[in-house]
C-alpha cells in the first residue's frame, strides 16, 4: 500500500515538474511572427535606446520573427537572418511574408502546381499571409489573392 502511495506521489511530482519545465522552456524559445509597423525601424544590439543601432529598416510590413522578450523590447530575426532588438511599439501583429526567391515566383489561382498562374512576383515583395497548407500558402499581394509555394517565401515556420 505504501509503495502505491509513493508511486502516486512520484508520478504527480514528475507530471508537475514536467509541466513547469515545459512552460519555462517554451517561454524562452517561443517564436511569433510579426511585422514592422513603420517605414523606419531601428534594429539594435540590445534592449534599450542606449544600445547601438545595427540597421535601419525602411520597409513597412516587413515580416520579423520574435525570438524572445525583455520588458517592452523584442529580440527578433529579420528576413536577412540578422538578429537584434526592436521596441515592441514598432511592430504589428499582422502576419506577413516576403518573397525570397531570386527568380520571379508564380502566384497560382489554386493550391496546385497545375493551376493557372495569375501573377508573378519579384524578390522582396511583401504580402499578407492568409494561411498555409501542404506546399502552398495563400497570400494577399496588393488585393490579389493567390497561392505561392512555401519555398519562395520567408515568414512561416
Amino acid at each position: 500500500m505504501k509503495n502505491i502511495i509513493r508511486l502516486k506521489y512520484l508520478i504527480s511530482f514528475v507530471v508537475i515538474f514536467s509541466f513547469f519545465s515545459t512552460i519555462a522552456y517554451s517561454e524562452n524559445i517561443q517564436s511569433d511572427w510579426l511585422s514592422l509597423k513603420y517605414d523606419k525601424t531601428y534594429l539594435r544590439t540590445g534592449p534599450s535606446k542606449q544600445h547601438k543601432v545595427l540597421w535601419t529598416y525602411k520597409k513597412i510590413g516587413l515580416p520579423i520573427k520574435k525570438l524572445r522578450e525583455k520588458g517592452d523590447w523584442l529580440e527578433v530575426q529579420m528576413p536577412d537572418q540578422e538578429t537584434g532588438w526592436i521596441n515592441d511599439s514598432q511592430v504589428s501583429k499582422k502576419r506577413r511574408v516576403i518573397i525570397i526567391s531570386n527568380k520571379l515566383a508564380n502566384i497560382y489561382k489554386k493550391d496546385n502546381l497545375n493551376s493557372k498562374v495569375v501573377a508573378k512576383a519579384d524578390k522582396n515583395v511583401i504580402g499578407d499571409l492568409i494561411g498555409c497548407k501542404n506546399i502552398f500558402c495563400k497570400i494577399n499581394f496588393y488585393k490579389l489573392e493567390g497561392y505561392i509555394r512555401k519555398k519562395n517565401i520567408w515568414g512561416i515556420d
